[in-house]
């Protein structure tokens, strides 16, 4: 284990702060509630972030299928005149006349790395305010030329088509979807989808019949990185050493696919190659908490004390919460 990657990671993530009070404050205004009236006279909520003058962001599920599509704010209610839809992507963005709202900054998830401190603005749970959560980046997963981002931000019904931002409060990505349970995975889609939208979309009707999004696809159609979650969440590790191998079969380069790989073989009790393909990992990501902790655990059965020790100190600057419940 290299001192000098240690002290590296001891610079970089206490330098790591969150953003302040009023910088949260001053997003709220951008944050909207989204009501859709179904075909069944019920009432659907979600949420929206303002992207530009009268453009509003939010998830395709959120308006999928409506009869009648809504914005509120301070007390006001906004309806579109238009829609520009990327169905399998599922982001939607809304156009509105006189919205008289402030623009978010948009930024960019092209310079995003793991542990980086993220936040989440919505309306999760139904509140009457912005909600805030706060996480990391857990992974960031190649589809279709865009960057999905995985977070540690965690949110609930309600909060779809709600803003994933950096902490000099940029929007970096729209919180789109989760896998199910207690212990979540929480994914968002890239800022740069909506970026291309506002340039190049095309208008359509606000009514306009939903195709599926790619994360509601059957199993064997998901992307990689969704095929994997199951079988992690579940403790199925044959299931995920399988699904692993396709992956690196298909996308050598992914280092996720290592990631994942590796964490079936250290719980099949192949130590040795869980090992090295953790290894190999950090080589090209330092900065992925995951793989650190695993050694640390190969290192405990090993009895290898120095090893343990060091990798340890990296993981609880990384993301000490790997470590609850121990």
């Amino acid at each position: 284990m290299s001192r000098f990657l240690f002290s590296l990671l001891l610079i970089s993530f206490n330098l790591l702060a969150q953003p302040s009070s009023e910088l949260l404050f001053s997003i709220n205004p951008s944050i909207l509630k989204v009501h859709v009236a179904t075909k069944e006279g019920n009432h659907g909520v979600g949420s929206g972030v303002v992207v530009a003058k009268d453009y509003v962001v939010t998830n395709c599920h959120v308006i999928a299928n409506a009869q009648g599509v809504h914005v509120t704010k301070y007390g006001y209610s906004y309806s579109p005149v238009a829609l520009i839809a990327n169905w399998k992507k599922d982001i939607c963005i809304l156009k509105f006349k006189f919205l008289e709202l402030r623009a978010v900054q948009l930024g960019s998830s092209e310079n995003l790395a793991y542990e980086m401190e993220v936040f989440g603005k919505s309306y999760g749970g139904n509140t009457i305010k912005p909600h805030t959560s706060y996480g990391r980046i857990k992974g960031l997963h190649v589809f279709d030329n865009y960057q999905v981002i995985q977070s540690s931000a965690w949110f609930s019904l309600g909060a779809s088509g709600g803003g994933l931002f950096n902490n000099e409060g940029e929007l970096i990505g729209v919180t789109t979807f989760k896998t199910a349970g207690r212990f979540a995975f929480y994914y968002s889609m890239p800022v740069e989808i909506v970026k291309d939208m506002l340039a190049n979309g095309e208008e359509i009707s606000v009514t306009t019949q939903a195709d599926l999004p790619f994360w509601d696809a059957p199993e064997n159609q998901l992307p990689f990185f969704m095929q994997v979650a199951g079988p992690l969440k579940n403790e199925e590790w044959q299931k995920l050493n399988t699904a692993s191998q396709a992956w690196m079969a298909a996308e050598p380069e992914s280092l996720e696919a290592k990631v994942h790989l590796a964490i079936s073989l250290y719980h099949m009790n192949d130590l040795n190659k869980a090992e090295q393909f953790f290894l190999d990992v950090t080589k090209s990501n330092n900065k992925h908490a995951q793989c650190f902790y695993y050694l640390y655990k190969i290192a405990e059965k090993n009895n290898q004390i120095t090893k343990q020790k060091e990798y340890k100190k990296i993981v609880m600057q990384l993301d000490e919460n790997l470590f609850e419940g121990q």
